[in-house]
């Protein structure tokens, strides 16, 4: 009796403490409820808040678009200036050649002043000659005249004297009209050389002042010739450190498409890798969906065994009663032996005693035999459990191997994604450091913009395509970044998986109690049928402390209930989180769409790309297509050159034959000297004319040669004010371009900041809800503690039930487990599956990366092509220009050596000048026939 309420007490402190734990479960429940609020308070923030930012991601969309379509319009303008630019060359190059023609065409004009002065000295020369001729004929005359004077003397005094004296008078007066016709004639020609001395002044005031002009020209274009060698010293320099940057910037390229190649085996192994994952994955799976069959056969088994041992247990119950029933024969019976020893009839009560007993110990006996039976079969189902408990282990042990491979692979792309990030950093930091020190040299040599457009134009077109490289290594970098929080959140997942296996561990140790208390039921059984045998003499205080916890039971049974009500609300509430974790899931499958939107948006971006780069080219065979036109020009003006120095020749042929027809005339001159005094007058009249006709003519000619070098003066100074508007044009839109860069850095700056301050509040919510997933996962394992503990009260008072309890909260455990396993198999699918993605993704933008290097490549060679172009251009202008100082030497030479000998002519002249003077007589007209031809 004793024991009996010493049990009882322990069995009420139980319930108390029950009672309490119970107490506190709601509390917990309640304090779960209002997490489970904030949670969802905090989750609809989130949602507002991603919302935002896929908001403020539309709107940086667009300001990318609005900037793009900025880059574009720049480009036109670009475009525009390089074919304003090379329509200006072409003109510059025009009025080099016509420049080249008009100076050709002086020197010719001063080779035939040159030639006339030659034919005028000579001239004078054969005047001297005649006139010398001439004295020497009237001299000649004038002894006949004496002779004839004599003679007639003679005739006279021979003859009639009369007569002779009239002939003398006659003869003498012809002579005297002769000398006066002689020495008017004279005058003329005195009055015709003064004439033909102004003429000469003339002529040579205005070849000295075209020498002079032509000389002002020759030190114009040397020291334009210099420019241009100073401007083409220093940009040689600039190209020497633009190409020995180029070289760097393809040694970079180099080494990053070395490491391209590396990452492209990297990714091709960790496919390999996630595909062996994929497949383990799917055969866990089968496994797991095999394991779920079998406990489920084995749950329909347990209820049929719990059926067919219900009946059983009433028939347990029914044989105790019926016991107690015989026990209390059995006493009235030891009574009445009792009372028959006293009175001596215990015969027939001893007989029906020792039958009583004989029943009681075969019903004992079949008791024995039936609890052996239960024993062996729930010793069997004990070992099949721990056969699936050490199955389940090791499938656990494999997939925490398979984790930590996941862990190392992980840390493996976080190393290359830190070396991509240097790398690119690295190339920024090179390109910007270029960037500024070509646009110091540009602002520098802002005197030097009308020899270096197109090297600037070059630097420009280097400059967007730096910025578009250095956009899409920025995209680049928002992607790893990305991939960096998916990386994450792969390793909150790892973790998570971790807890849960903690929980394993746990759920393990709790069933290595539930053996031990196996166990010890096991030896309670043995201790119970031990009691057993001692309670015949007190099974009526047993009957009632039976019923008083048959009444306690009940009571442990609804508060049993109670508590099952209450998990199957929280499993409920479970459900509901299940549901807001899909909400979740969806939503990330709907950014990851718009981010496929977006990668659709950049595909539509590379063809535009492609698009520029097939007008770029188109304008590049436009380009080719105009050089070689300016090399059929060049070639059309060698002919034309050519087919000058032909008329040059006929020239010389044709004064050739006039210097023939003159040696003719002089010949015929001699014949027809009587012929030519009657045509003095006109002749001389022609010759006034002749002289009028040619001072108008170089006066014209001096006219029209003001003309042109006021026309070369004008076209000079609006190529200069062309040359300054493109200069300001260029600077402006590079300014324009810079500060672009500028506000372009600044909004990825914010963005980063603002994507950085996103990532820290994401990070701190991820944290809250591991802290409130700990929380409840504290829970879940009080609550099972405390099932356990109801589990393990339950046992005691009644053994069979308990175990089959025990039985059936170990596989709702095991399929809670599995259920668990199960979802956390679907999280790595689909995680596997974002990373394939993103590996695809990553493999694409590499593809496009090189593709953007090549056709920067590409560039570059096109850009060393006209560099190497325009130096072979440069050298040719120096070369032509060195062939134009060289003959301009000559021409001075040939000017002295023209000064020499028209000093020596007009001394022959003022000689003749002098001879003149003191002779009188008749002169040829060889002057005024060369003059009229």
């Amino acid at each position: 009796m004793g024991d009996v309420y010493k049990e009882l007490d322990d069995v009420k402190a139980q319930i108390e403490r029950l009672k309490t734990e119970v107490r506190v479960k709601t509390e917990l429940s309640e304090a779960l409820k209002k997490a489970h609020s904030e949670q969802l308070i905090k989750y609809q923030a989130a949602k507002q808040e991603t919302e935002k930012q896929a908001q403020e991601l539309i709107v940086k969309l667009e300001e990318i678009s609005q900037a793009k379509q900025v880059s574009e319009t720049l480009q036109s303008h670009l475009r525009e200036k390089e074919s304003s630019l090379r329509h200006l060359t072409s003109l510059h190059e025009k009025l080099r050649v016509d420049s080249e023609n008009k100076l050709h065409k002086l020197e010719g004009e001063n080779k035939e002043l040159a030639f006339t002065l030659d034919e005028v000295t000579e001239r004078n020369k054969e005047l001297e000659q005649n006139f010398c001729a001439s004295t020497k004929e009237i001299e000649g005359l004038k002894r006949l005249l004496s002779t004839s004077e004599m003679n007639c003397f003679e005739a006279e005094q021979k003859a009639q004297e009369a007569k002779e004296l009239r002939q003398r008078d006659d003869i003498i007066l012809e002579l005297e009209e002769e000398n006066r016709n002689a020495h008017d004639q004279l005058k003329w020609k005195k009055e015709q050389f003064r004439h033909l001395e102004e003429a000469h002044r003339r002529l040579q005031d205005q070849f000295q002042l075209s020498k002079e002009e032509w000389e002002r020209e020759k030190s114009a274009l040397v020291e334009e010739i210099s420019l241009l060698q100073t401007s083409l010293d220093s940009q040689t320099r600039i190209l020497e450190g633009v190409q020995k940057r180029l070289e760097m910037c393809n040694q970079v390229l180099a080494h990053e498409e070395s490491r391209r190649k590396f990452l492209e085996i990297e990714v091709s192994e960790f496919k390999s890798r996630y595909e062996n994952v994929f497949v383990l994955c799917e055969q866990e799976r089968s496994k797991f969906e095999s394991l779920t069959v079998q406990r489920d056969e084995e749950i329909a088994k347990l209820r049929n065994s719990l059926s067919t041992k219900e009946p059983f247990t009433k028939e347990m119950e029914f044989r105790i009663v019926h016991l107690e029933q015989e026990n209390q024969e059995l006493r009235e019976s030891l009574k009445e032996l009792q009372e028959a020893q006293i009175r001596n009839y215990g015969s027939t009560a001893l007989t029906k005693l020792r039958n009583k007993l004989r029943g009681l110990e075969q019903v004992h006996s079949n008791c024995s035999t039936i609890l052996k039976a239960k024993e062996s079969e729930l010793s069997f189902q004990i070992e099949k459990l721990k056969g699936d408990i050490s199955r389940h282990n090791s499938e656990l042990k494999g997939k925490e191997k398979q984790i930590q491979e996941l862990q190392m692979e992980l840390e493996s792309y976080h190393s290359m994604i830190e070396v991509l990030k240097e790398e690119i950093s690295v190339v920024l930091t090179i390109y910007k450091s270029e960037f500024s020190e070509a646009y110091s040299k540009r602002s520098d040599a802002k005197t030097e913009m009308q020899l270096c457009n197109r090297m600037d134009d070059k630097i420009s077109l280097l400059t967007t395509q730096l910025e578009m490289k250095s956009s899409d290594s920025r995209n680049v970098h928002l992607q790893l970044e990305q991939e960096h929080e998916k990386v994450k959140e792969l390793m909150k997942r790892v973790r998570s998986l971790e807890l849960t296996e903690q929980q394993q561990v746990i759920m393990e140790e709790e069933i290595q109690h539930h053996k031990m208390m196996l166990e010890e039921s096991s030896a309670h059984q043995l201790y119970m049928e031990e009691k057993f045998l001692h309670m015949e003499g007190e099974k009526r205080d047993v009957s009632e402390a039976l019923e008083k916890t048959n009444l306690e039971l009940a009571k442990k049974i609804r508060e049993a209930s109670q508590l099952k009500y209450e998990l199957q609300n929280l499993e409920s509430s479970a459900e509901s989180l299940k549901v807001c974790c899909e909400e979740n899931q969806e939503k990330c499958r709907q950014m990851e769409n718009s981010l496929l939107a977006q990668s659709e948006n950049e595909e539509v971006l590379k063809h535009e790309k492609e698009s520029l780069i097939t007008i770029i080219k188109e304008q590049n065979n436009k380009f080719e297509v105009l050089q070689q036109q300016i090399v059929l020009l060049e070639a059309t003006v060698a002919a034309k050159r050519v087919e000058v120095e032909a008329l040059t020749q006929d020239r010389e042929d044709l004064i050739k034959n006039v210097k023939e027809k003159d040696s003719c005339i002089v010949s015929l001159q001699k014949d027809i000297t009587w012929m030519e005094q009657e045509s003095m007058k006109r002749e001389a009249e022609a010759a006034i004319l002749a002289g009028i006709d040619a001072e108008k003519s170089v006066g014209q000619e001096k006219e029209r040669l003001f003309k042109v070098i006021n026309e070369k003066d004008q076209n000079i100074k609006n190529l200069q004010i062309l040359a300054s508007s493109l200069e300001e044009d260029l600077t402006s839109a590079f300014v324009l371009s810079f500060s672009e860069v500028v506000e372009n850095l600044l909004t990825t700056e914010a963005l980063k900041k603002a994507k950085h301050m996103t990532e820290l509040v994401i990070e701190e919510k991820n944290k809250k809800i591991v802290d409130l997933e700990k929380e409840v996962s504290g829970l879940g394992q009080r609550l099972i503690h405390q099932k356990e503990a109801l589990f393990t009260k339950k046992q005691q008072e009644k053994e069979l039930q308990a175990l089959l309890e025990a039985n059936k909260v170990e596989n709702d455990k095991l399929m809670g487990e599995h259920r668990r396993l199960e979802g956390i198999v679907k999280q790595l699918e689909f995680e596997k599956g974002v990373l394939l993605q993103d590996t695809t993704k990553l493999s694409k933008e590499r593809e496009e990366l090189l593709v953007h290097m090549e056709e920067f490549c590409d560039h570059i060679g096109e850009f060393t092509c006209d560099d190497v172009k325009m130096m072979n251009f440069l050298e040719t202008m120096l070369r032509r220009s060195k062939g134009e100082v060289g003959p301009a030497m000559n021409l001075t030479v040939d000017d002295e050596l023209y000064d020499f000998s028209k000093e020596n002519a007009n001394a022959s002249f003022s000689a003749s000048a002098t001879k003149l003077d003191t002779s009188a007589g008749r002169s040829p007209l060889k002057e005024v026939n060369q003059r009229q031809l």
